[in-house]
């Protein structure tokens, strides 16, 4: 398997390369780091991982859909791995990879109107204060008209150096392509340890909000559904000495976030991390408590299929790491618009008015990148 450590070329080339050849690949840049990683498959068969509950696929970039019943997962082999640039003997072997055949165009979905998502936030509400469950997240469809599609290598640098403590991406796989900067890691090793995170309740980015102090009952409420969720799930795996750190404030962009980091020895997981995950995902902060019965409420009144957004995606098997990250602040790209997919986390303190502007907020998070290379 080559590896490319440095020299001339640089991965943006190498992206636009394979975009234009249909290639199946994935760049991605782990949070606080400054090198990025661009994995390439030669061939067009896409790998689809076995139902995941009992072992992980042995090496490559992980992509799982919100709902494994409506999307399937995809494992793009890591045939070529460059590290943030290429030499010319390898570029050139890139201009040799025969080209891919052009994937059927797929539909797009319609963009939610600011009456149907607020209605629908009200309907929520209604039920939660009923007792159907305690929280359910949201989300809408926001569309941009425009050719972008060859622009993505360097929306993806930019992404890169606006969010430095994101999980960057973008990846062409069977026609599909998705970017995204997440501020939200699912599951990760370091150091022998297990870590995942408790992610929910947003504000704007100013010094008032930076106090958690400040923060409302309503916010404070989210957060805590989603870390006694994931505190649930620990303790049924008899995960002990978990190290819990927060909530406390996070800046994600011009966003900021609760959140609570978890830390545990792998050891206690061992050979059950696969079933781990399957027991995570959907967190409450992409799909509310109970799961259950969130899901199905979104399952029946969200128009759009989320394909990938608030699923989770990243390299496994490099090494003894597992890298996660939920699909989030994310969007797709077509020949001739982007699709973004924003949502938010409704409980019955929730005001519709103010949950729509916090979606524009997040959505702007990839537009005001692509405003400034406009």
């Amino acid at each position: 398997m080559p590896e490319v450590l440095n020299n001339s070329t640089t991965l943006q080339e190498a992206i636009s390369l394979c975009l234009h050849r249909n290639l199946h690949f994935a760049a991605y840049r782990l949070p606080g780091e400054k090198n990025s990683t661009l994995v390439i498959q030669q061939d067009p068969v896409v790998q689809i991982p076995a139902k995941m509950d009992h072992h992980l696929p042995d090496k490559g970039f992980l992509i799982a859909p919100f709902s494994r019943e409506h999307n399937e997962t995809w494992l793009i082999r890591p045939d070529i791995i460059l590290h943030n640039t290429t030499t010319g003997d390898q570029f050139e072997r890139l201009q040799h990879l025969p080209e891919h055949d052009p994937y059927p165009l797929s539909p797009f979905p319609d963009d939610t109107t600011q009456a149907e998502y607020i209605k629908l936030i009200s309907d929520s509400v209604i039920k939660i204060k009923r007792g159907d469950f305690e929280k359910v997240v949201l989300s809408r469809v926001k569309s941009v008209k425009g050719k972008f599609r060859m622009l993505m290598p360097q929306v993806f640098t930019a992404l890169c150096s606006a969010y430095p403590d994101a999980f960057v991406y973008l990846f062409f796989v069977k026609g599909q392509c998705w970017i995204g900067a997440s501020p939200e890691p699912f599951v990760c090793s370091h150091d022998q340890r297990l870590k995942t995170v408790s992610l929910a309740g947003t504000r704007p980015l100013n010094k008032y909000n930076l106090d958690i102090a400040n923060w409302n009952h309503k916010e404070l409420e989210e957060q805590k559904y989603v870390t006694r969720h994931i505190e649930k799930i620990l303790n049924g795996f008899d995960i002990n000495h978990v190290e819990k750190n927060g909530p406390y404030v996070i800046r994600a962009g011009n966003l900021l976030h609760l959140r609570t980091d978890f830390s545990f020895d792998r050891k206690m997981v061992g050979r059950r991390l696969p079933a781990l995950i399957h027991a995570l995902h959907p967190t409450p902060a992409v799909c509310g408590m109970s799961t259950g019965q969130a899901m199905d409420f979104i399952r029946n009144f969200e128009k759009h299929n989320r394909e990938f957004y608030a699923g989770f995606l990243g390299p496994v098997g490099f090494t003894d790491k597992v890298c996660l990250f939920v699909n989030l602040r994310c969007m797709k790209v077509y020949d001739d618009r982007l699709i973004l997919y924003i949502g938010g986390g409704i409980t019955g303190e929730s005001m519709p008015e103010e949950e729509w502007e916090e979606t524009e907020i997040k959505a702007d998070t990839l537009l005001s990148v692509i405003k400034e290379m406009q």
